[in-house]
């Protein structure tokens, strides 16, 4: 006896299928003992056509085609029986799978999306149903089934496709794990309580932000988060009306300890207070200069949800990467305006120093991923013909001493182009015959040093002229490439973990003050990651909060409102069009 109601079921499922099963169950026959011969081949029927279907409407969100596959395969691997709810039934499988689920916001995932309540709510009566009632255990057993496929697939590969944002291929490309195999296996030995644990991001990143996480959602809800209204930049010795409840959220953000019992609140902006504000500003890359401006009153201002919010989009883009992430490597987060570079992710000693980014919105530095093949000491500059037509021509065409004062030279790209008189030059700029080029030097912006990953954004990280520009606490000045604070240190770390590699303090030190371009091919290729995360735990475990500069928090947050890898249109431009 077959229910169609139970096809048209859907968010009131636990209100109406109680009532539902009382009246088929009621009014079934007892089974017969060659209908009980017939329950393998039934089963295998009823759970073919719900997989060929790839419709199940005890589901919110119905359609599962796009794991299909893989749970044709983990029926498959038990015979196209019933997983959950067999004569075999464990009921230990059931009760870890809905904690699981149950628990996904420790992961910075979302237990609405795997239909959580309504299998709780329901699955405990699906238990009392006799095996002779196929579609309808059917039904339940792949709910489950498709729920948790959900889950794995989120926590592994995370939630949104990332080229929907136009990253790159290397995210979002792990390599195939058996996602059938593991949850069969572990459904085997009932184990599946050790799932997240297999399927999760491998990087310490990610389990420090997800310990932090289970901090923050334990802490007081913020519901009475008074906003600190500031009219104007407070500085030291000014008063305030809430200078109070600035203190309290100072404690609130660990930048104060607890104030001693019965001591008045502060009046004015005292030094207890600008202490705590630097204090606050330096963990969130902000200038600690005890001034509260507007960008440290907005990080200030910012509720416990919202910081949830940020960790949980930095989860989600660690599940983008790739597993096998180990070193020697160089990684720079973007937003941050820093890097780091290990031999090995546990590196107790690893290399961090500042670096300028692409200017916010006009040109990004993209994120990527790619090897390091060879750096260059001395390079010349070869100028983009962006910045040529936009920035350099209109000033040679009132001063044509420009190109000489700034040690630029014109090449011409092939024998056969040739420039006939400056009446010309203009022209074969325009039309690309010639290109232009900083010769190596104080006035070269790549400074002494650059580091080339080929990649077609063609940036690339390098040393800078214009070192006073690693003072400002944002830093995003540049067409796209990465300046960095200390070239001298990042060229030891590339080249002494060369294979048999003679280089040296004092031969990097030579190199970097002569003459001539000097071009060092890498035997051993480094990955360089550049990366974009708005919350980033340090070594010390302390968490940093920095700007979404490039708006890309925004973009992340409206695609995961979408359905999980929806075949949407791209919600983010993040390209790069010029360098250096």
């Amino acid at each position: 006896m077959k229910t169609s109601g139970l096809k048209k079921l859907s968010i009131n499922l636990g209100l109406m299928l109680p009532i539902v099963l009382f009246l088929v169950f009621s009014a079934r026959p007892n089974p017969t003992t060659a209908e009980e011969t017939d329950t393998g081949n039934d089963a295998d029927n009823a759970i073919a056509a719900l997989l060929e279907g790839r419709q199940n409407h005890l589901l919110a969100k119905a359609d599962f085609s796009k794991h299909a596959d893989v749970l044709s395969d983990l029926y498959r691997l038990n015979n196209n029986q019933l997983l959950w709810l067999g004569e075999t039934r464990a009921e230990t499988n059931i009760e870890q799978a809905l904690a699981m689920l149950g628990s996904a916001d420790q992961e910075g995932l979302d237990p609405v999306d795997y239909d959580t309540e309504a299998l709780k709510v329901n699955l405990p009566l699906a238990l009392t149903l006799p095996q002779t009632s196929i579609d309808e255990l059917a039904k339940f057993d792949t709910a489950l089934s498709i729920a948790l496929v959900r889950y794995a697939s989120d926590l592994h590969h995370g939630r949104v496709n990332p080229q929907q944002l136009r990253y790159p291929t290397p995210f979002g490309n792990k390599a195939a794990i058996g996602l059938a195999d593991l949850i069969k296996k572990a459904l085997d030995n009932r184990q599946l309580a050790e799932l997240p644990g297999q399927l999760q991001p491998k990087f310490k990143q990610y389990q420090q932000l997800k310990n932090i996480l289970a901090t923050f959602r334990a802490a007081p809800a913020d519901a009475d988060h008074e906003t600190l209204v500031f009219q104007k930049p407070l500085r030291p010795g000014e008063n305030h009306p809430q200078m109070a409840q600035l203190h309290e959220r100072l404690i609130t953000l660990g930048a104060l300890p607890d104030r001693e019992h019965g001591k008045p609140a502060e009046k004015t902006y005292n030094k207890v207070l600008q202490e705590g504000v630097k204090n606050f500003q330096r963990e969130n890359g902000l200038k600690a200069d005890g001034v509260i401006g507007d960008e440290t009153a907005a990080r200030l201002n910012q509720s416990l949800r919202q910081k949830i919010s940020r960790i949980e989009l930095a989860m989600e883009r660690l599940r983008w990467l790739p597993d096998d992430i180990a070193g020697p490597m160089i990684i720079v987060n973007i937003p941050a305006f820093q890097l780091w570079a290990f031999n090995s992710p546990d590196d107790s000693d690893i290399l961090n120093m500042k670096v300028i980014v692409g200017k916010a919105l006009k040109n990004q530095t993209p994120v990527l991923f790619e090897e390091m093949k060879y750096l260059e000491f001395m390079p010349y500059w070869n100028i983009p013909k962006s910045i040529m037509d936009k920035e350099i021509l209109p000033k040679l065409y009132t001063d044509f001493s420009y190109l000489q004062n700034q040690d630029i030279e014109l090449v011409q790209r092939s024998a056969s182009d040739k420039t006939e008189s400056w009446d010309n030059i203009f022209d074969d700029i325009r039309r690309g015959r010639v290109r232009a080029r900083q010769r190596p030097g104080k006035r070269n912006p790549l400074g002494k040093v650059k580091f080339i990953f080929p990649n077609k954004e063609d940036v690339y990280l390098h040393d800078t002229s214009t070192h006073s520009l690693f003072s400002r606490s944002r830093r995003d000045f540049s067409h796209g490439c990465v300046r960095v604070a200390e070239a001298e240190k990042l060229a030891e770390f590339v080249l002494t973990n060369q294979p048999e590699s003679s280089w040296d303090s004092t031969a990097i030190q030579e190199a970097m003050s002569g003459s001539k371009t000097r071009r060092v091919t890498l035997k051993k290729p480094i990955p360089v990651l550049f990366f974009y995360a708005t919350t980033f735990v340090d070594h010390n475990n302390q968490i940093h909060f920095y700007r979404d500069i490039y708006e890309q928090d925004a973009a992340l947050e409206k695609a995961l409102g979408k359905f999980p890898n929806s075949e949407n249109d791209s919600l983010l431009t993040a390209k790069n069009t010029t360098s250096s």
